[in-house]
């Protein structure tokens, strides 16, 4: 609970100062006026942070958190709570330290009688514009406890997705890193031991050992000039994604690279089904949905084609049609919607393909685990295989000397 410092006068003109420990300014307020105080300054104090306690208050908001953030909002609302007593509980209740602070700004702004989805929309880089949209029109219809469920369900889908990516992500990366260093400790440990033998025994070094001992020397000697390169290469990649070409570049690949391109096609098309359908069934426009939906969707490229969908459904086109010109969405989710215009039953049909296409990233997921287990399992095999000859060639050619 932030502490607040006080500068006051009370009835016969004394000065006053002190500190107190409330949940917001307008309480610190309310509190001295009560007894009559002229207030001269408030000031929130500033606590001093540790360095991790800074490390977590500057870590992104994850999806998780605001899932489970909705779940909670949404239970104290149809237990019957105002909204700013609710704000107030959920300050408390949250860990995330940069969820907290926005969540305490919020509060302040509803007791000052701002709409809750106009206060969110003040902290777009804590709440999605996915969840403010959706609070309005539950403000608006007065279902924001259920609109909060729906969000909470999507949140999780949403988190359960990521996570399966991930998952699949992960495993290829750290055999990768095992494999690398394996490698570097036989380079520049084991074979120098066998090739300071071959030297003494005057044996002649064959091409392949040659060109491993140069590479041993070369790691051994010049460590420092790898590790800055590494570390300089992924500074470039990392400042190249934050410009437009370098992220347009990114996101043409991950939607083209053999294995990965086909499971980032699904992902999208899972997320922008969900999505739309969640905004459609609480009576969000189609136009604005889409708006919402090009800042969610997570690829450029993807987001410029639902913009030139958006000006087609403008001209009085549907939606059907112009997803189809994009090459994106598989034939199954054109035909689907095309039959959700149809009948009038869009979200429905939506919620549906959606539901399929979830269980489409795990059949995914699983297939690409499977082809890259033995794509690494090859790789790593011919490398450590052309080690393994480099060491045995030498042999060879001692025991054909001896044997001569």
């Amino acid at each position: 609970m932030p502490v607040y410092s006080y500068k006051v006068k009370d009835s016969d003109g004394n000065l006053i100062t002190g500190t107190l420990e409330l949940e917001s300014k307008t309480v610190c307020i309310d509190n001295l006026k009560q007894k009559n105080y002229y207030i001269l300054d408030i000031k929130e104090k500033e606590e001093k942070k540790d360095i991790f306690e800074s490390i977590n208050s500057s870590r992104k908001v994850k999806v998780k958190d605001i899932a489970v953030f909705c779940r909670q909002f949404a239970t104290l609302i149809n237990a019957g709570l105002p909204i700013v007593t609710s704000l107030a509980t959920m300050v408390e209740q949250v860990e995330n330290k940069k969820l907290k602070g926005a969540l305490s700004e919020v509060y302040e702004d509803v007791q000052k009688g701002k709409g809750l989805s106009e206060s969110m929309r003040k902290h777009p880089d804590v709440f999605p514009m996915l969840l403010f949209n959706m609070i309005e029109a539950g403000e608006v219809s007065g279902t924001l406890d259920n609109v909060l469920n729906e969000m909470a369900d999507h949140f999780e889908k949403e988190n359960n997705l990521s996570q399966k990516v991930k998952s699949a992500l992960a495993y290829p990366m750290v055999v990768s890193i095992v494999a690398i260093c394996v490698v570097i400790f036989l380079v520049t440990n084991v074979l120098p031991t066998f090739v300071g033998m071959f030297k003494n025994a005057g044996a002649q070094l064959p091409l392949p050992t040659m060109i491993l001992l140069g590479l041993s020397d070369s790691i051994s000697h010049y460590w420092y000039v790898y590790i800055a390169d590494i570390a300089l290469t992924v500074f470039l990649i990392m400042k190249a994604l934050k410009t437009e070409n370098g992220r347009r570049l990114y996101d043409s690949l991950a939607l083209k690279v053999p294995i990965f391109g086909p499971l980032n096609k699904k992902v999208i098309t899972s997320r922008f089904t969900r999505t739309l359908a969640t905004l459609i069934s609480s009576g969000i426009p189609l136009i604005e949905a889409m708006t919402v939906i090009e800042k969610v969707v997570g690829n450029t490229i993807v987001a410029d084609g639902l913009k030139k969908v958006e000006e087609e459904i403008k001209r009085g086109k549907g939606l059907a049609e112009p997803l189809k010109k994009m090459g994106i969405f598989p034939p199954m989710v054109i035909q689907m919607i095309n039959v959700g215009e149809d009948s009038g039953s869009l979200d429905s049909i939506l919620k549906k393909t959606a539901d399929f296409y979830d269980s489409e990233v795990d059949a995914a997921v699983s297939q690409m685990t499977t082809l890259i287990e033995p794509l690494i399992i090859v790789v790593l095999a011919s490398v450590v295989g052309f080690i393994v000859i480099s060491i045995v060639m030498p042999m060879f050619q001692m025991y054909n000397f001896v044997g001569q």
